[in-house]
């Protein structure tokens, strides 16, 4: 991935939450409204989008975005898992684990260290969530799997 370095790193950043939001809001169309913990994106001969709820409050949400690999409802395996933080009240969405690929900044007491290490893997996300969007995945409510006696 080339290197995008941007002058105002803190607005751009903001920027990337923002779209990240809207982008994880046409993803989840019932993003406000989650009662289940588990979410699907079924679709055919492409892996599965899975979204499992990790914590739920009243202003944040904290969800883990994977595809589902294998097809075999009882035993599915889940690959590239995100870790995804939504502030609810202020419409932004951050990442908070890095995917495969980025390489870590080792962490440093001062604020521009913290911005360096945001922005790839926030505008990784923002890239990503445009492609599942494109690629027609929508998250939708599922009933726990269920083993049908045979």
């Amino acid at each position: 991935m080339s290197q995008l370095n941007p002058i105002n790193k803190s607005f751009c950043l903001q920027q990337l939450y923002e779209s990240n939001y809207r982008k994880l809001q046409q993803l989840i169309p019932q993003l406000q409204t989650i009662q289940s913990t588990s979410l699907l994106a079924p679709t055919n001969n492409k892996p599965s989008l899975h979204l499992q709820i990790l914590e739920k409050n009243r202003y944040t949400l904290d969800i883990q975005l994977s595809y589902q690999s294998q097809f075999d409802v009882k035993q599915p395996i889940f690959e590239e898992m995100l870790h995804i933080r939504i502030y609810l009240d202020c419409k932004t969405a951050e990442i908070l684990s890095k995917p495969l690929g980025l390489h870590a900044v080792p962490p440093v007491d001062y604020p521009k260290a913290a911005l360096d290490s945001k922005w790839p893997a926030n505008y990784l996300l923002d890239k990503w969530l445009t492609h599942c969007l494109c690629q027609g995945y929508r998250l939708i409510e599922f009933p726990q799997y269920q083993v049908i006696p045979a």
